[in-house]
């Protein structure tokens, strides 16, 4: 992928988030000197049935992070948001679906409670990778082998033992070509497809050290932009545009990362190793890395 030049890149960067600030003043309401003499100084967090209609589930969670689990179920079934809920009446209840949402997850909260200390091991992706409705029973083609019981665990052994989070992080590191070809790179453009919630759509990635990025993806229903200008970060989608706050925004400086493969042992101090799945005929582990005030992240090795 060749580096796009800084100058064009800093120029529309700058000019799209200029376009998205600007939407933004148009759209909210026009403050006085009496609203902010009486605006306080430490705003109190909403949290999500204070700010939203009709929450009957998530509440006391906080407010910026119900988009973002939103469209983490979304992601998990392979569906739009549309199927659970109502076009532009999302307080709505008028679809079984949104109804039976709710039923499952009030039982992941339960399992999770009952069997894991109210750790967030079962998640709406551990029965629905990317399909609404999960197989209850595998597909096995009729001329497949069934292996012994536990064959992988026993192949394992104890010889087997899983690598460090720091070997890893090393080979992450090295198979992006190392922190003195990463530094040298200032500016990036990406162009390419997304696969998301059954369709796929062109997307550009604009980004620029340290931690400014721009995506315009092409869905069917319309343009979506997401920004991030280091400090702040917006979405935009059919015409409406929301200001990122908290979770989304945390979330966003860490997508705008260039240089996250050298950053990241500074950005989190836990990892955790463990085994993933057989991909390929291919053992995989899988890291997780977690740390104060930011999102978790999981990433398959």
């Amino acid at each position: 992928m060749r580096p796009a030049s800084t100058p064009s890149l800093r120029s529309l960067f700058f000019v799209l988030v200029f376009v998205v600030a600007v939407c933004i003043m148009e759209a909210g309401p026009k403050l006085t000197a009496q609203d902010v003499a009486q605006k306080p100084s430490t705003p109190t967090v909403k949290t999500a049935e204070q700010q939203f209609k009709n929450i009957q589930i998530l509440k006391g969670i906080p407010a910026d992070q119900l988009i973002p689990s939103m469209q983490y179920i979304s992601a998990s079934l392979g569906v739009d948001c549309e199927y659970c809920h109502v076009e532009d009446q999302m307080d709505k209840d008028d679809k079984k679906a949104k109804i039976a949402a709710r039923k499952m997850i009030t039982m992941m909260f339960e399992v999770n409670a009952d069997n894991f200390d109210g750790e967030r091991k079962v998640t709406c992706n551990t029965c629905h990778p990317g399909s609404p409705h999960p197989l209850s029973t595998p597909a096995v083609s009729s001329g497949a082998t069934m292996s012994a019981a536990h064959a992988h665990e026993q192949e394992r052994g104890p010889a087997a033992e899983l690598p460090t989070a720091a070997q890893i992080l090393d080979k992450y590191l090295a198979a992006t070509g190392g922190a003195d070809a990463l530094k040298k790179i200032q500016s990036r453009v990406q162009k390419g497809t997304l696969e998301a919630m059954g369709n796929t759509y062109p997307i550009e990635v604009y980004s620029e050290a340290p931690e400014k990025r721009i995506s315009i993806s092409h869905p069917p229903n319309g343009e979506s932009v997401t920004a991030f200008n280091g400090e702040v970060g917006w979405l935009s989608m059919r015409g409406a545009v929301h200001r990122m706050r908290g979770a989304e925004a945390a979330a966003a400086r860490m997508d705008a990362e260039l240089y996250f493969p050298i950053s990241i042992r500074e950005i989190y101090t836990q990892f955790e190793v463990r085994p993933g799945e057989e991909i390929a005929g291919r053992r995989t582990v899988v890291v997780t890395a977690h740390g104060e005030g930011k999102p978790p992240l999981v990433r398959d090795a």
